[in-house]
Formats: C-alpha cells, sequence, structure tokens
C-alpha cells in the first residue's frame, strides 16, 4: 500500500546527550553545527531508536519502497540540518524524500501564529496529493515543538488522518485514536465566501466587523494585530483547511447546472435603469446572457462592495459581480440554475475567469 509518511523534525539529533561525537550539542551556546558527513557516517551506525526521537518513530511504522516521507522542520538552521541528515539517511530506503521548511516556525513566539498556518498548509497540500494516488496518509509527529505537534494532531483527527507518537520512554508506538469531533465541516461551506475572503489579504477591523455580527460564531475564528488588520487565527485556519478538504473528500464532482431555454436578449435586464456605465459593458452583459445556465442579468448596487464575484449567501444560483473600467463600475445580480454551495462557486469561478 502507498503510503505518505507526514514527519515532523526537531532537534534531538543534535542535542541527545550519550556517546554521540557532538554530544549535548545546544543551540543557546552558539556552536557551530557538526559537519553532516560526520554525522551522516555516524548515523549509517548508528542504534535508531537512541538516534534520535525521529528515527526511533519511524523505525516502529516499517518504512518501505512504497512509502513517500515528508520532513518538515523549523526555520532554524539546527532544524534544517537535522532533516536533511534524516534525508541522506533515508534516501535510498523510501520511494521518495521531500523536506519542506515551516517558515517562520522557530524560537520568536510573535512570529508562531504565522508559522503554524504555514505548518497546515504543507499539511494539507500533501493530503491532497496523496488523496490523487490513493495513498494513505500518516502523521509521525514526535519531533519539534510542543505546539506544532498539538495542532498536527488536531488537525489529523478533523481529517481522519492517523497520527503516531513516541515517546523515548515508550517501547511501542502511540497511535492516537481518531477522535469523533462535532465539528461541522458544513460551517465552512457555509462561510466559505468569508473565509476565501479574509484569507485573500489582510482585512481591516471595521470590514470584518460586518461578517461577525452576521454570524457571531466566526467571532472565535479570527485575531486582530497591533496594526489593525483582521486574519483568521491559527484555530480558525485549521478549521477552514479542514473543513475545505473534508468537503473535498466527500463531495461528487460538481456538474454544469442545467441549461435556460429562454434567448440571450430575453434574459438581460441591465439596459434600461439609467447610470454610469464602463466602457465594454454592452457586451459583457451581452456575454453573461449567452451563458446556459444563466437565467437574467440585473443592475443590483448590493454588488458594489465585497469581493468582485460571490456567491449571494441567501440566494440559491445568484451570483453578484462588478464590471469595472477605470473608475466606472456596473454592479451586477447574475440569476442562474445553479443550486448548492458546490454548483454556486463552480459557476463563480468561471465568471472570475473572465474578470481576471
Amino acid at each position: 500500500m502507498l503510503r505518505y509518511i507526514i514527519c515532523t523534525v526537531g532537534t534531538s539529533l543534535l542535542t541527545n546527550r550519550d556517546g554521540r561525537p557532538w554530544s549535548g550539542w545546544n543551540p543557546r551556546e552558539c556552536k557551530e553545527l557538526p559537519e553532516r558527513e560526520r554525522v551522516n557516517r555516524w548515523l549509517s551506525t548508528a542504534d535508531m531508536e537512541a538516534a534520535s526521537a525521529e528515527t526511533n518513530t519511524l523505525r516502529r511504522i516499517n518504512l518501505s519502497q512504497d512509502d513517500k516521507l515528508i520532513l518538515m522542520h523549523s526555520s532554524t538552521p539546527e532544524g534544517r540540518f537535522c532533516a536533511e541528515c534524516l534525508a541522506d539517511l533515508y534516501k535510498n530506503s523510501t520511494r521518495d524524500v521531500i523536506v519542506k521548511e515551516v517558515s517562520e516556525l522557530g524560537y520568536a513566539a510573535d512570529k508562531f501564529s504565522s508559522a503554524l498556518k504555514k505548518l497546515i498548509d504543507i499539511t494539507v497540500n500533501t493530503v491532497t496529493e496523496a488523496a490523487k494516488e490513493g495513498a494513505t496518509v500518516i502523521i509521525a509527529a514526535t519531533g519539534g515543538f510542543k505546539a506544532e505537534i498539538a495542532f498536527l494532531n488536531l488537525l489529523g483527527a478533523l481529517c481522519g488522518i492517523e497520527v503516531v507518537y513516541l515517546h523515548e520512554l515508550h517501547r511501542n508506538v502511540v497511535r492516537l485514536p481518531q477522535l469523533p469531533l462535532s465539528w461541522d465541516a458544513n460551517f465552512v461551506a457555509q462561510n466559505l465566501e468569508f473565509f476565501q475572503w479574509i484569507d485573500e489579504e489582510p482585512r481591516r477591523a471595521n470590514e470584518v466587523e460586518s461578517w461577525l455580527n452576521r454570524e457571531p460564531r466566526l467571532r472565535f475564528l479570527v485575531e486582530t494585530t497591533p496594526d489593525g488588520y483582521c486574519y483568521l487565527s491559527p484555530a480558525g485556519y485549521l478549521l477552514y483547511k479542514a473543513g475545505s478538504q473534508q468537503i473535498k473528500s466527500t463531495q461528487p464532482q460538481t456538474c454544469w447546472p442545467g441549461a435556460v431555454p429562454d434567448p440571450p436578449d430575453k434574459k438581460n435586464r441591465v439596459s434600461t435603469v439609467p447610470h454610469h456605465r464602463p466602457k465594454g459593458w454592452e457586451e459583457f452583459v451581452k456575454w453573461l446572457c449567452l451563458i446556459d445556465c444563466v437565467k437574467s442579468v440585473h443592475y443590483d448596487k448590493d454588488a458594489i462592495s465585497g469581493p468582485r464575484v460571490r456567491v449571494h449567501p441567501n440566494e440559491d444560483g445568484v451570483i453578484l459581480l462588478r464590471f469595472e473600467k477605470g473608475k466606472e463600475i456596473l454592479p451586477l445580480r447574475v440569476e442562474t440554475t445553479a443550486r448548492g454551495t458546490a454548483q454556486c462557486e463552480l459557476v463563480k469561478s468561471y465568471l472570475e475567469k473572465r474578470l481576471s
């Protein structure tokens, strides 16, 4: 069976105190890292149980030539060094070894929130890649920072991924049980527009507040930084990514919405509304009316604010968008036959490509 093994990497290879030539190396003492070749030679004959937290765990899950090993390390020199040495050790005993740096993951507490989001991204992207191959994913969360391990444990529980752990005093690997958590992925689907919007770029706190007033449960998933901007908190980002992953894994492939029999000229409800219009608006509206699933196109001032293309949250099949040229804006309401979140998102994506 094909497996993707995601392994967090710490620095026990360097810091363990025993008979290794660099025994007790400590980053606080600002010592130079040992020579990589010297470490590799030592690893080639070392006891894998004692060599490092990672080797101790990986030996228990029986790595094979069918496995793809992803080594995730911090953005510290010592974290990178340990991951590269482990990659050298396992490159001939697995199908592939990939070293991934979690940028901003280090000793600076002020960057830890953004680092955890990078950690989540790497993990979710790996899970998506594994799914395309029909491979099983296992997270070996033994090395690295404790907060890093805690988040991966939760991500594993939310996504139904097996997480294994082996403390240095344990004789057997601990397989953390898959928990029947009450997190509902439909909450992500119902608020997908908000999650995508706030994740696109930093948003002012006053802009975010209108969303939070409409759905108070979102308030617990965002954080405001001293610069006056709001972001998804690490927990919010985790739930967003886990929910999106769960939706992808359970939804069938979305079909294009059904066609409307009306001719294009019957769908155009814009021409009689007086307002300033950007150059090229007529051709754009005609193009919209030619789309088979479009029922009608209207002027709608509600499309002036918010994302350029968005699904109307309260009306199934309605897409709000803005056609812009310079300072002139034409806000439009496009009514379609799309039903449900998946079909609406499919049509939205199609319209975004035309406007990009």
